[in-house]
């Protein structure tokens, strides 16, 4: 049997009495439910299906299946007449977005010449597929022109036709079927084939804002949201601007400016702290170069581990002899060893040894090698080092 459409003939339909064509188990324990008439919306179109009530069972999908319409349920097989009750909220936030949707898809295309070719309808957001790109003031100019149609509050209708031949010109995109064709129209702004639910007037969209723009193969993707959803957006970027202004001591509209200034005032730091960091490392170097010729090792305090295998590296050349430079954090030793050219040690290999007694990881090339370990460990694995390298001595 064919399911008669209540959510076409009146959108605003929320409550309904149907009679059960069939019931059955469905997949997962849940039952699926078939009814000579229904007002929810199943999903197709970019939007998603109507949530909601079903003869005191949660209704969690609602699918077209042939022409019948199948609600999928929480509980048992039903039977007879019963009622059923549309999310109201869901469906007025789909209605929302899919008009908005619509409106925004002609004022690209009145704007630049852009098509929509995708459409999909989030749970947070809304996107659109443009067939080409558009820069920031393109859409602006569409995003201002989409609002205009929403302010002027037009009649939005449909109309159902048999088959193509008989659609009228002028349509934004051709239908996807022969027919029966319903084309729906927002004043005489735009018209276009579609099956979902909408708003009666362009003035129930609310608003339409676009939240920003993705260029993908060739076109563009725009991602908007309309009606309570624009309204929430607006709410929690609001207070997160006035949160982060707060915290800089900056009036709202000015934080941009305010942040610029401190960006400018970190990079200042960075470039004097790389050169405080710059002397400190050439004054460690010159310093350990300079002790009692003969292997070396040391625990440097609040040196970066990223200076480890450089220091060591320039240590292992200037004495001639093994380098072993480590530094501790979060309960963490990081390690380096160097040997100089022509050594009788493989550092890597050697230091992998020492690692894994120690319980800890790495390895590295013949003449370097890096690793970390627990910094409790970091005592016995020095005085491992220190007896093997005497033991193998420096060089060959």
């Amino acid at each position: 049997m064919t399911t008669r459409r209540i959510y076409h003939e009146d959108p605003e339909a929320s409550t309904f009495v149907a009679q059960v064509a069939a019931s059955g188990p469905g997949p997962d324990g849940l039952t699926d439910v078939v009814l000579d008439q229904t007002a929810f919306y199943p999903t197709g179109g970019g939007q998603p299906h109507d949530t909601g009530v079903l003869a005191g069972l949660l209704v969690v999908d609602v699918f077209e299946r042939d022409s019948e319409i199948v609600h999928r349920v929480k509980g048992d097989p039903v039977s007879g007449q019963v009622e059923g009750r549309v999310d109201w909220a869901r469906r007025l936030d789909h209605r929302q977005q899919h008009t908005g949707q619509h409106i925004l898809s002609r004022a690209f295309l009145a704007v630049e010449q852009a098509m929509t070719v995708g459409f999909h309808l989030g749970q947070d957001t809304c996107t659109i597929d443009l067939d080409r790109e558009c820069d920031d003031v393109e859409v602006g100019k569409a995003e201002r022109l989409a609002n205009d149609v929403v302010i002027a509050d037009h009649v939005i209708g449909d109309r159902w036709y048999d088959d193509a031949s008989q659609l009228p010109p002028g349509l934004r995109k051709d239908p996807d079927l022969d027919g029966p064709i319903r084309i729906v129209s927002i004043g005489s702004f735009d018209a276009t084939p579609c099956g979902g639910t909408h708003c009666v007037r362009s003035g129930q969209v609310g608003s339409i804002k676009v939240l920003g723009t993705e260029r993908r193969r060739g076109g563009l993707r725009v991602e908007f949201v309309c009606g309570y959803r624009a309204l929430e957006d607006y709410g929690r970027r609001h207070d997160a601007l006035r949160k982060a202004a707060r915290l800089l001591s900056a009036e709202d509209l000015r934080l941009p400016e305010r942040v610029r200034g401190l960006l400018d005032e970190l990079k200042e730091h960075r470039t004097r702290l790389e050169v405080a960091e710059s002397a400190m490392r050439e004054a460690w170097v010159t310093s350990l170069a300079a002790e009692a010729p003969g292997p070396l090792t040391r625990l440097l305090p609040g040196a970066r581990a990223e200076w480890l295998g450089p220091m060591a590296n320039s240590l292992s050349d200037l004495r001639n002899a093994p380098i072993l430079l480590a530094t501790t954090g979060e309960n963490e030793a990081r390690v380096v060893i160097s040997v100089p050219q022509g050594s009788r040690i493989h550092a890597g290999q050697f230091l992998r040894e020492l690692l894994v007694e120690a319980g800890g990881k790495g390895g590295g090339a013949d003449r370097s090698g890096q690793g970390k370990l627990p910094e409790r460990a970091l005592s016995s694995l020095i005085d491992a080092w220190t007896k093997r390298v005497s033991e193998k001595g420096t060089t060959s």
